[in-house]
């Protein structure tokens, strides 16, 4: 599944660290296919020009998973 426009933009605009991470993973993701691994959080914070928590990157991808933009079984998140 992939995030629509306007959660992008709602993401974007929140000026919530973990989601304009969640959008720029988001955005990844749609050109990934299915099953593909979510790459290091530091390519991500070079992408964005930030630096963020684990933590924070972790809620993004909850939070992704829970839209279901990203999988997890245990291991490493992938694209759904």
């Amino acid at each position: 599944m992939k995030a629509t426009q306007e959660q992008l933009t709602s993401w974007k605009g929140s000026g919530r660290q973990f989601e304009v991470i969640a959008a720029a993973i988001a955005e990844w993701a749609s050109g990934q296919e299915r099953g593909t691994v979510l790459p290091d959080n530091r390519l991500f914070e070079h992408r964005l020009a930030l630096e963020a928590s684990d933590t924070t990157f972790l809620r993004a991808k909850r939070l992704l998973a829970t839209e279901r933009i990203l999988e997890t079984s245990g291991g490493p998140y992938y694209v759904a």
